[in-house]
């Protein structure tokens, strides 16, 4: 191999290095533009998806605000409605003449000292006659009287009967049936 044989040789391998350094370096620009062609439709994509996101939220934060509202005001009327009827309802009940007796105005009577008494050791009581129940003192018959005489209640009109609340059913507690004592050893102990 002569000199200038060598020398081709090593111009065509250096040639060849340099065209694929060039190669690789359009390469890697093209595929760097590539990356960030891609890079830039994911932020656009990213940034619509925020902005969609956003006007949904603002949508159903608007909806959620008009429900509340509506429920607001749905309250603020029912409430005013029930003021309304209870303010009636007082009204009606002081419009009517009072038909309980009126307390006197008596100074507080203090209790007297007791005296102990001399018991009989045991009642004795006549075959004949019944067992007698214990005297009641006056002030407590007199008590028991007035407790025992209901008020007189006003008939009512029938928008007074509709304005009335519901009864409710009484509750009942369901039964259920007994469970039977488990079959096998009852450890205590672990």
């Amino acid at each position: 191999m002569t000199l200038i044989q060598a020398n081709f040789l090593v111009i065509c391998f250096a040639v060849g290095v340099a065209g694929a350094l060039l190669g690789l370096c359009v390469s890697a620009h093209r595929i760097g533009r590539q990356f960030d062609a891609q890079r830039r439709v994911w932020e656009i994509e990213r940034e619509q998806t925020r902005q969609m996101v956003r006007a949904e939220l603002a949508q159903w934060g608007l909806q959620q605000a008009g429900h509340h509202e509506a429920q607001r005001l749905a309250t603020v009327r029912w409430q005013a409605e029930q003021d309304a009827r209870r303010q009636a309802e007082w009204q009606a009940l002081w419009r009517e003449p009072q038909t309980w007796p009126a307390r006197r105005e008596e100074p507080p009577a203090f209790p007297q000292p007791v005296q102990p008494k001399a018991r009989p050791s045991a009642p004795v009581l006549r075959r004949d006659s019944e067992p007698q129940a214990p005297p009641v003192p006056h002030e407590v018959s007199a008590l028991t009287v007035q407790k025992e005489e209901p008020a007189p209640e006003r008939e009512l009109s029938d928008e007074e009967i509709d304005a009335l609340p519901p009864e409710l059913p009484v509750a009942t507690r369901v039964l259920g049936r007994k469970l039977p004592a488990p079959k096998g050893p009852v450890l205590r102990q672990l």
